[in-house]
């Protein structure tokens, strides 16, 4: 009898008694320990740490990264073979250090300025040491020939770097007209515009030695004309 009350009691929402009397859980449930904040505090303190650790690591690997990297020289603008290098020409570019490519350091820039393209050098692309002379550089019996010209006796856009055919236009004879004649190729070097406003353009090409002394005569006499050929 005293069990089957025990049970009414603990379904109409009192607490179940043991057979001895006593209040308590029900038998064969053990009580949760509570957990203690010693307990807890070390395990935010763990997470701190292993946070820490990551973060670190992550400064190690980035200033690793930066401090494998070196400046070198590389083009900021088209060069074209047998034009001298101006600091416009040039910008700094960041690389992986030990990366194999043939280079020049930034700190060398003032020593590249002023030496000469001997092929032709894109922007946006690197300069290695094999791609500058001190000098021109030309075939061997290659000399240098100056020229006046006015408009219409070279074209627009002319640039130092073209190759062109060289046109003399021989002094007029009795019936007053000059004959065309052809005084082989030449690779301008030099470009000027006169300080005075006349609209002529002084040129320097390089040219071979045999047609030098002629090309030199008409270029003086303004009797030359240049016509740029295909690349």
């Amino acid at each position: 009898m005293t069990a089957i009350a025990n049970r009414s009691v603990a379904r109409n929402g009192t607490t179940p008694t043991t057979p001895s009397g006593r209040s308590g859980p029900p038998t064969g449930t053990l009580p949760k320990a509570a957990k203690s904040p010693k307990s807890r505090n070390t395990g935010r303190v763990a997470i701190g740490l292993i946070v820490l650790a990551l973060s670190a690591l992550g400064a190690v690997v980035l200033f690793s990264s930066a401090a494998d990297r070196v400046t070198v020289i590389g083009m900021a603008r088209d060069v074209e073979v047998g034009q001298r290098l101006t600091e416009a020409d040039l910008r700094e570019v960041s690389i992986a250090g030990g990366s194999g490519l043939r280079s020049i350091s930034a700190d060398d820039a003032t020593s590249v300025v002023g030496r000469t393209a001997t092929v032709r050098l894109l922007a946006g692309s690197l300069l290695n040491p094999d791609q500058i002379a001190d000098g021109p550089t030309f075939p061997e019996g290659t000399v240098i020939a100056g020229a006046v010209l006015k408009g219409g006796q070279y074209p627009v856009g002319l640039a130092i770097g073209d190759t062109v055919d060289v046109i003399e236009t021989t002094t007029p004879d009795a019936s007053g007209a000059g004959q065309p004649v052809v005084r082989g190729t030449a690779t301008v070097i030099d470009i000027a515009e006169p300080d005075d406003g006349q609209s002529q353009m002084l040129v320097s090409l390089a040219v071979p030695a045999e047609s030098a002394t002629a090309v030199s005569a008409a270029g003086a006499a303004g009797r030359l004309s240049l016509v740029v050929t295909a690349p």
